[in-house]
């Protein structure tokens, strides 16, 4: 079986450059409020959440805080993931315990495949008089 491999270079304008940063930020927020979320849980009942319940919660949150509503569902879920696995990690004790994170700190978000489209190569990096004059209006 033949595999092919393609590589896609992504330009984005400025205001998707802002949104793509505000859903990072936003992203960094709800992975802080599942860490404090864990850590209530694990204070009251002295029992951790499984991955499920991180999800549900994750998509709760989304679903009560207008801001998080920013981001798609399954973006949601996968920060969920994410944290699960950050704490999996911690009490096998092959890494350090679960923290904060800073809006910086937080650089790639998954979404899902069926939300992209790809333009015209000819177009990108073109400036609009010169789309003009080829035709690309």
């Amino acid at each position: 079986m033949r595999v092919r491999a393609y590589r896609f270079r992504a330009y984005t304008s400025k205001t998707t450059a802002r949104v793509l940063k505000t859903q990072l930020e936003v992203a960094c927020k709800l992975y802080n409020t599942l860490l404090h979320a864990e850590q209530e849980e694990y204070e009251r009942n002295k029992h951790t959440m499984s991955k499920t319940e991180l999800r549900q919660l994750a998509l709760d949150l989304r679903k009560q805080n207008k801001e998080f509503q920013t981001l798609h569902s399954q973006v949601a879920q996968q920060v969920a993931d994410r944290f699960y696995e950050t704490r999996e990690r911690f009490l096998d004790g092959v890494a350090n315990k679960p923290k904060k994170k800073k809006p910086h700190q937080y650089l790639s978000l998954v979404y899902p495949q069926s939300g992209w489209k790809l333009s015209d190569t000819r177009e990108v990096g073109l400036e609009k008089t010169k789309r003009r004059r080829l035709g690309f209006t």
